[in-house]
């Protein structure tokens, strides 16, 4: 029993024993006082506490509800000790005492001991404040927190305890960590005792536990922590039941010290004998034949056994009845072991039950969002056969839509008994975000933002224009190099058909461009998008928009003053996109290609006419280790004018250098340049990427990577101007990281490229790129 314990119950006890009171049988009795007594300094007012008792005057006595006032009276969290004493008065009336013992106020928190971390860091881990109730399970949680902090940093053995100091008669306390801090262990080395099947080198990458390397500075790794271990205990017992061995054990973890500020840790393992499935049978299956059911199995006779593979069949069978309407269908699965043999027979007893039809869809919860921008989603319609599999991916899309924070579905019975209701509960989400930010690049240099995005937009409900399903984007960027103001729409069922409307109107000042004119750009852009498969997307855009060439230096070249000008574009570009990466944030599996093409002028209009052609694609593989990524990446274009156009404008040429591509090279500056080394583009190009990246602790990554391309004065020509010492290609290579942060809406890039190839106005010397974006190319 602590200090503070024994402090307030002696208290306590002397109220109690001095206050007068009665505990007599409870009669039929009326209440006819309610008084407050306070144990020490009151911790709340008469009128706070008497606002948590709903015992009434004169209103019949009842144990339970005065029970409930001390339950009450108990959570507001100000009281260590509640006694209710009861006095008579009269014939038949009581008056009610509520005792009532306050926690001691917090007035202040130390600490002493400490010398790895400060007095400000530490405090971080408290969660006890100043001006509260003592509460000694929360400062018991405090030094438990203050703790595993230590424990992170490889101070394992650091113990910390929460020393609570109270004045009974102010009702006022301190309290002190008393930190006793242990020396520094860094992991030597872990083994794997007693294991036989699996290489050392094999399971050490299997736990999250390293040992010590030279960047654990930098990674954190090489230090015993408790809750990672673990975590790593659950790792290897799921490793060793994935490979069969269902018998594995682990026996023990030994920590041995070989030094004082070195150990090895010893994981003492039991691997049992590795299982493979022999005979699989079925039960009870009228509808449907065992070859079928066989087929809807992975894991088949003379395959390793796994618990994980057994669950994936069992939902397999479980998919092929519901898919068939067979809703009510149970699978069992029996398993019976052989020791002697190492197999593992299954049995499956399936009650197959009725066919099911949907009778009708219901929604509800959907306060926001209209019927149809839900049911225009769904897989299933009523009438048909109930397929579970198809209501699992109707909640699956409403989920990708983002609009609800709970989807929920319920099957309801209705008077015909293979005839069942579909009923989706939902919960609405948040949807609209207000962004406002600053950022840097090496092609932008300092930016600030602010923008508003609603993402179940409804352009015909005023005032709200909220749940029609549509998106809705409002963004400014003003920065020391460029300002953009876009307003972007979308509606993803246009003309009631699963085809996407784009509207894009903007304004852009683009001063990065290059160093001897500026750029601006106004105009609007209209898109539709039709996806003909899961994987395939085709589009046809109309852009039209008005860009000038402005304020071109007057020791320009004459490439650079002839561009100078308004003009007005229009052009229609069809596309084809293809995708089947994994993950959009970070593939590791799969490919985005796209063609994209663009014809100015002619029937369009416009003051240029000119027609291109751009072809990118991206492949992703997984490396030689788990988390590796390999990507690789190319692209080629070419662009041609036309009609009364003698040349294709600057703005619409391909120009290469810079973060999304070589990146080795300034901005723009890896092709063609004028005779004072400006970058004036070219009407062709080709680019390659090869990039290696693998992690280094959470939401970090390294990358190394090659670069390779070149641009082409010509359109369609491959040969460069060798008269101005232009190089057959330009290329670099280099390295990087990857850090993912949560409240950005993509990942900061940070490369050092190093160019191979140059010419005489770029320089060999390693530059660095700074950018947002897993993706170089898209």
């Amino acid at each position: 029993m602590t200090v503070l314990h024994r402090l307030s119950v002696l208290l306590f006890a002397c109220a109690i024993v001095l206050w007068p009171g009665d505990s007599h049988a409870q009669l039929r009795r009326t209440v006819r006082g309610i008084q407050i007594k306070h144990v020490g300094p009151p911790a709340v007012s008469d009128e706070l506490a008497k606002a948590n008792i709903r015992v009434k005057l004169n209103e019949p006595y009842e144990k339970a509800s005065v029970d409930n006032d001390i339950h009450n009276l108990y959570g507001t969290g100000f009281f260590y000790n509640i006694q209710v004493s009861l006095e008579e008065t009269g014939t038949d009336g009581v008056v009610l005492t509520y005792v009532l013992q306050g926690k001691p106020l917090l007035t202040d928190i130390r600490f002493d001991g400490n010398k790895k971390y400060s007095r400000t860091k530490l405090q971080k881990k408290v969660t006890s404040k100043v001006g509260e109730p003592m509460n000694e399970s929360k400062l018991a949680l405090d030094a438990l927190e203050i703790k595993k902090m230590y424990q992170k940093a490889g101070l394992q053995k650091t113990e910390v305890k929460a020393v609570p100091v109270v004045t009974a008669a102010t009702g006022r306390g301190t309290v002190t960590f008393e930190i006793a801090e242990s020396p520094k262990v860094k992991i030597e080395r872990i083994d794997f005792d007693a294991a036989e099947a699996f290489k050392q080198k094999k399971l050490r990458r299997v736990v999250k536990t390293r040992r010590h390397w030279m960047f654990s500075w930098l990674t954190g790794s090489g230090v015993l922590k408790d809750d990672q271990l673990d975590e790593d205990k659950e790792r290897i017992r799921e490793f060793y039941q994935g490979e069969g061995y269902v018998d594995f054990e682990l026996k023990d973890v030994r920590f041995d010290q070989v030094s004082a500020h070195r150990m090895v840790i010893h994981f003492d393992v039991f691997e049992g004998k590795q299982y493979k499935v022999g005979t699989v049978s079925f039960k009870g299956n009228k509808l449907f034949p065992t070859n079928d059911l066989l087929a809807a199995l992975k894991m088949a006779p003379g395959q390793t056994f796994t618990p994980k593979a057994l669950q994936r069949d069992h939902l397999s069978l479980t998919d092929f009845y519901g898919s068939r309407g067979y809703i009510d269908t149970v699978v069992r699965p029996i398993k019976s072991a052989n020791i002697e043999t190492g197999t593992i027979d299954m049995l499956y007893d399936i009650e197959e039950g009725d066919k099911s039809y949907v009778e009708k869809i219901e929604i509800r919860g959907n306060t926001i969002t209209k019927d149809r921008v839900i049911r225009r989603e769904l897989a299933i319609s009523p009438g048909e056969v109930f397929d579970m599999v198809r209501v699992k991916d109707s909640t699956n899309i409403l989920g990708q839509m983002q609009y609800f924070a709970k989807i929920d579905t319920e099957i309801e019975p209705t008077d015909v008994s293979n005839r069942k209701n579909l009923v989706l509960a939902l919960e609405e989400g948040t949807t609209g975000s207000f962004d406002i930010g600053a950022g840097f690049s090496t092609i932008d240099n300092l930016i600030g933002f602010v923008g508003l995005t609603q993402g179940n937009f409804d352009l015909f409900n005023p005032p709200y224009f909220r749940g029609g399903g549509q998106r809705f984007r409002i963004r400014a960027t003003l920065g020391t190099r460029r300002k953009d103001f876009v307003i972007s729409f979308v509606e993803p069922w246009f003309l009631n058909q699963r085809l996407r409307f784009e509207v894009d109107l903007y304004h852009r000042e683009l001063n990065y461009l290059s160093d001897i004119y500026e750029q601006q750009q106004t105009g609007a852009r209209f898109g539709l998008v039709k996806a003909i498969t899961r994987d395939l997307a085709v589009g046809l855009s109309y852009t039209i928009e008005n860009i000038d060439i402005r304020d071109v230096d007057v020791n320009a070249s004459d490439e650079f003053k002839r561009e100078e000008g308004s003009r007005l574009v229009s052009k229609v570009g069809p596309s084809i996109i293809y995708d089947t990466r994994n993950s959009v944030r970070l593939p590791n599996k799969g490919q985005r290609s796209s063609i994209e093409t663009a014809y100015a002028g002619g029937p369009f209009g416009g003051d240029t006419d000119f027609y291109k052609i751009d072809f990118n694609t991206a492949w992703y593989f997984r490396g030689f280790w788990p988390s590796h990524i390999i990507e690789i990446a190319g692209n080629i274009g070419a662009v041609e004018s036309h009609g009364d156009s003698d040349r294709v404008p600057l703005f619409d040429r391909w120009f290469l250098g810079g973060a999304n591509t070589l990146r080795g090279y300034k901005y723009r500056h890896a092709g063609p340049k004028d005779i004072n080394g400006e970058p004036i583009g070219g009407e062709t190009y080709w680019f390659g990427s090869l990039e290696y990246s693998i992690p280094i602790i959470s939401r970090l990554r390294f990358a190394a990577f090659y670069d390779v391309g070149n641009v082409y004065r010509s359109s369609f020509s491959f040969n460069p101007n060798r008269s101005r010492e232009e190089p057959f290609y330009y290329d670099n290579f280099g390295f990087g990281i990857r850090l993912e942060i949560p409240q950005f809406g993509a990942p900061l890039r940070l490369d050092y490229g190093i160019p191979i190839t140059h010419d005489r106005f770029t320089s060999d010397s390693g530059r660095f790129q700074f950018g947002v974006g897993y993706s170089k190319v898209f």
